[in-house]
């Protein structure tokens, strides 16, 4: 079993004295896709941006495919995709430019993925918009121009905050297809969300994380099963962060 990312024993504190992280580690497996789950403030998002080198924990380490975020950020950050929680963007660029852009980063010539690109694009209906500022988009639309540069750039690990924010039914429906057709192909995904009844359906493990801690972690019955078998995932969740 090859583990597609590996967190140990994370550390963070903000300037003021907020204790963001106290000492979180989890592993993921290659193909699995991993829902994290916790109240505001638990630590989900500031777990997500050390995966991916945006912050720096003050003491532990992140492994992408046994490569160092630390040491080998490159190497590492090559594997990875991320969209954020809050959509970052080049407002004055078009979507088509902004996806070109996004691949072009990594040396993907889009002569190789014209196809599945358009895909993408036909799939989350953003046809009609291919040649529209990305600042007069609605979140919903923006959130997903960068879902679909996520999945453009060929990731063995996505990494998404709260990925269908602001998405309507249809463009969710496509999003879970899609994530399950590249993991299924050898990818990995770690999801943040605070949309509980999707990751129960759709998560093949879930991380509990609370005040900067993993206090649970397994498959949805595993958990359930620490919970005294609650009829819900919202149900445990409440359950187990309320102590």
């Amino acid at each position: 079993m090859v583990n597609a990312l590996v967190l140990a024993d994370l550390y963070k504190t903000y300037p003021g004295g907020v204790m963001a992280l106290r000492g979180l580690s989890l592993m993921i497996n290659e193909g699995e896709i991993y829902g994290l789950i916790g109240p505001n403030g638990a630590g989900k998002s500031t777990t997500l941006k050390i995966t991916v080198g945006l912050l720096k924990p003050d003491k532990g380490g992140v492994l992408i495919y046994g490569k160092s975020v630390m040491r080998n950020r490159i190497e590492a950050l090559k594997l990875t995709s991320y969209v954020p929680e809050n959509p970052v963007v080049f407002k004055n660029l078009t979507v088509k430019e902004f996806l070109r852009f996004i691949t072009g980063l990594r040396s993907i010539k889009w002569e190789e993925i014209i196809d599945y690109a358009e895909y993408l694009v036909e799939g989350f209906n953003l046809s009609e918009k291919e040649n529209t500022m990305l600042y007069q988009l609605s979140r919903g639309m923006l959130q997903k121009v960068l879902v679909t540069a996520a999945f453009l750039v060929r990731p063995k690990l996505m990494v998404m905050d709260e990925p269908m924010a602001g998405m309507d039914p249809e463009a969710q429906h496509f999003f879970k297809k899609e994530v399950k057709r590249l993991v299924s192909r050898g990818a990995t995904a770690l999801i943040s969300s605070h949309l509980l009844d999707m990751v129960e359906r759709f998560c093949t493990r879930v991380g509990i994380i609370n005040k900067g801690r993993l206090v649970a972690e397994g498959t949805i019955e595993e958990i359930k099963k620490i919970a005294s078998e609650e009829s819900s995932l919202e149900e445990v969740f409440l359950k187990i962060v309320k102590g």
